[in-house]
């Protein structure tokens, strides 16, 4: 027998059914429209860090393209800067060559005139002195003057001895009247020549800070340009058209050759002219009276070896040579300018381990020693120790010193400056 489900129970059994049915096609329709919904979203966050990471690269390329925009915009200024006082500069030096050019006019003028003066001088101490020697040698002039009178045979012979001797006294005061002028004189025009080189050098130091300030010019635009990392055609030759004014404004135009003298014979070897350990005797302090602040020997810019530059003094050892009283150098000779060297002669050489030293030739060397001042000519050259000396003397300038021969005078360290 068949169990029959009452109506009202089975009605509810079917209604639970449908709406099981119902739910479970609701939780499928959600689940088909969420998963597309996730999807899209994640394409979204995606897109928007692409988008952001975009926006940072382009950010920071242009960035560096400001930068970059910058450092070229810094180096041109840079470039006009350097430009507008390459040309303030160039002027500058031009007026200061020009100067230094008037100055050595007159250093010239007045180093001739001492140099006139200063063999006055010498003629006028030689005379004094063979008119003391002569002195001497008749018994000195009371011994004289009593000779005379003693010996006159009559009073007209005395008469005659009393004129010639008040003649020679005479002669003897103006002399020594003469020679105070005539020292006077070269002391004078000492001074002046002093004081007129001390204003060139003054002018030339001004001049070696005008090149020194160009060539930093030249480095610092050339640092802006290479820190902008793009030199085009124009900036490289307008930079290089700055380095040419540098370096035409710091080149030396002098004497690019050394004189050559067929016929020379001052300056070949000589026994120790190979030593270059030199100790002279005596080495006096340096004279400040004389050469002021005397720089001990340095160097030339570039690494030259020599006196510093042209500039103020140097100190230096100074040996002799020529003349009856060195038996190694032929009397008379031919220095390497074709001059004469003889007993006389008012030159001096310089050592070949100068650089460029041939260019020294011709110059009025102002050379002091003990209080004394005495200009020469370079005219020769010599191996002089390697340059461990700097100066060799011809004899008329040791003996202005007061010295009689080569070995009175030996090494003595001295102290000068080329005019």
């Amino acid at each position: 027998m068949v169990r029959t489900m009452p109506t009202g129970r089975r009605a509810r059994t079917v209604a639970a059914g449908a709406l099981a049915c119902l739910l479970a096609f609701c939780l499928g329709l959600s689940a088909i429209s969420i998963a597309p919904a996730r999807s899209a979203w994640a394409d979204e966050a995606t897109e928007a860090d692409d988008a952001e990471a975009a926006r940072q690269a382009a950010d920071e390329a242009q960035q560096a393209a400001d930068e970059a925009q910058s450092a070229v915009d810094e180096a041109q200024s840079a470039l006009d800067g350097a430009e507008g006082r390459m040309a303030s500069i160039a002027s500058e030096c031009e007026e200061l060559k020009q100067e230094i050019a008037e100055l050595q006019e007159r250093i010239d003028e007045t180093a001739a005139q001492a140099m006139e003066a200063q063999a006055a001088v010498v003629e006028g101490r030689n005379a004094l002195a063979k008119s003391v020697a002569y002195e001497y040698a008749n018994g000195g002039t009371a011994e004289s003057v009593l000779a005379l009178l003693l010996e006159s045979s009559d009073f007209g012979e005395l008469l005659r001895n009393l004129a010639y001797l008040d003649s020679v006294m005479r002669y003897q005061a103006d002399e020594v009247a003469a020679q105070k002028e005539r020292s006077a004189r070269f002391d004078g025009l000492v001074a002046d020549l002093n004081e007129q080189k001390d204003a060139q050098d003054e002018k030339l130091v001004e001049l070696e800070d005008k090149r020194a300030e160009a060539e930093r010019l030249v480095a610092d635009a050339s640092s802006s340009l290479q820190s902008a990392q793009s030199v085009h055609g124009d900036q490289a030759a307008r930079l290089e058209e700055l380095k040419r004014k540098a370096e035409e404004m710091a080149a030396v135009g002098e004497v690019s050759e050394p004189v050559a003298v067929e016929d020379a014979n001052t300056n070949t070897m000589r026994p120790g002219d190979q030593q270059q350990e030199v100790k002279p005797d005596p080495e006096p302090e340096p004279d400040e009276g004389e050469g002021g602040d005397a720089g001990a020997e340095g160097s030339n810019p570039g690494g030259e070896t020599g006196p510093s530059a042209g500039v103020g003094w140097s100190t230096g050892v100074a040996s002799a040579y020529g003349g009856s009283t060195d038996p190694y150098t032929p009397n008379p000779g031919i220095t390497a300018t074709g001059d004469v060297c003889d007993d006389w002669s008012m030159g001096v050489a310089v050592p070949m381990a100068w650089d460029r030293y041939w260019q020294y030739y011709g110059r009025t060397v102002e050379i002091s020693y003990n209080g004394i001042t005495v200009f020469a000519i370079v005219n020769d050259c010599g191996y002089m120790g390697g340059g461990s000396r700097s100066l060799d003397l011809q004899p008329g300038v040791w003996k202005a010193f007061g010295y009689s021969s080569c070995t009175e005078w030996g090494l003595r360290t001295v102290q000068y400056r080329f005019l």
